[in-house]
């Protein structure tokens, strides 16, 4: 098949899919949580649907699990169902997974907040892997692992897997941990797809301890098992599209027609994430990506999926506070 650039359009209005959780009975304080947010007039996020991916299970059924923020404990991840990813809203299954420190998870984390992040999902061999953000990490303190305000640790991308997709249990390396790796800085927002029979993890790893705030950029790692993984790789940094680590999120990558689409998030409630496109998965412009810019797409947290008929659709996050949407996508020529 020739190569053809494309662009990457909305096919249609949002519908809503995870609309913001009642976490009331599943983590502690919620109640409370909730009566001081309306009371101070519903001022600001409460239980916001953010980072997130959605999957088809064995049985068919659809489920998202996303990241839940402003919670009365931090950031959890809640669990919706549906038949079809058409369908408005999905049902909230009441399923919450927190963190769990025993595994190394979100240690002396900001204001004692758990901190668990965007989950992402792959199935291989028969077995569903959830890749997502654990946060700071417990040990070894390596300080040549920096992490952003702290140079003894870093944060990691962990993994549970799944032989259902519906029961999960978290992957234990030798010393007991859910950690696949640590680093670069603030680890967070993995992707992960599959390139010539080697799996490519890309991730936000904000790196630089001099100028914390300008470090923004995306790194990848591959593997040929989904366990072990090489040392990271710079793959993206243009301060022009944002300098801070805020602006440079959920690396999203596809493919199509002979050209790697890279997305990045700048800011959630603009709707403004970019695009960019490469026909090498290891550079989407270092410095200058001017080259390989496509342009603004309208959503943020960007997440994409097919429903075996050749429709293609795309989940967003530009709402926190109403929750996770769905829209068509389609791609034209650029």
């Amino acid at each position: 098949m020739p190569k053809r650039k494309l662009r990457p359009v909305l096919d249609g209005d949002w519908w809503l899919i995870g609309p913001s959780p009642d976490l009331s009975g599943l983590v502690p304080g919620a109640d409370e949580h909730r009566a001081a947010w309306a009371a101070d007039g519903k001022k600001g996020e409460h239980n916001a649907p953010v980072d997130h991916h959605a999957f088809q299970g064995p049985d068919g059924a659809w489920h998202l699990w996303g990241c839940v923020r402003a919670t009365a404990v931090g950031r959890v991840f809640y669990h919706w169902e549906a038949a079809a990813l058409t369908d408005s809203p999905w049902r909230a299954t009441g399923e919450v997974i927190r963190r769990d420190r025993d595994a190394g998870e979100c240690v002396d984390d900001w204001g004692g907040q758990e901190w668990l992040q965007s989950p992402y999902f792959v199935r291989h061999d028969g077995t569903y892997h959830m890749f997502y953000g654990g946060h700071l990490s417990a040990f070894p303190r390596d300080a040549t692992d920096l992490a952003v305000g702290d140079a003894a640790r870093a944060c990691q991308i962990c993994l549970m897997t799944s032989p259902d997709g519906r029961n999960w249990t978290r992957h234990r390396d030798a010393d007991g941990l859910s950690q696949l790796f640590r680093g670069p800085g603030e680890t967070r927002d993995p992707c992960v797809i599959r390139v010539d029979g080697t799996w490519y993890l890309y991730y936000a790893g904000h790196y630089d301890p001099d100028t914390p705030d300008e470090g923004a950029g995306f790194v990848v790692r591959t593997s040929d098992d989904l366990v072990h993984w090489s040392d990271w790789r710079l793959v993206h940094r243009d301060a022009r599209f944002g300098k801070g680590r805020c602006e440079a999120e959920c690396p999203h990558v596809v493919f199509r027609d002979g050209y790697f689409y890279m997305f990045r998030t700048q800011d959630y409630y603009a709707a403004r994430t970019h695009v960019f496109r490469s026909e090498d998965p290891y550079d989407f412009g270092i410095g200058d990506a001017g080259d390989k810019y496509v342009g603004v797409f309208p959503a943020a947290a960007v997440e994409i999926y097919a429903d075996g008929s050749g429709n293609e659709y795309v989940s967003s996050n530009h709402a926190p506070r109403l929750g996770t949407q769905m829209c068509r996508l389609k791609w034209e020529a650029a």
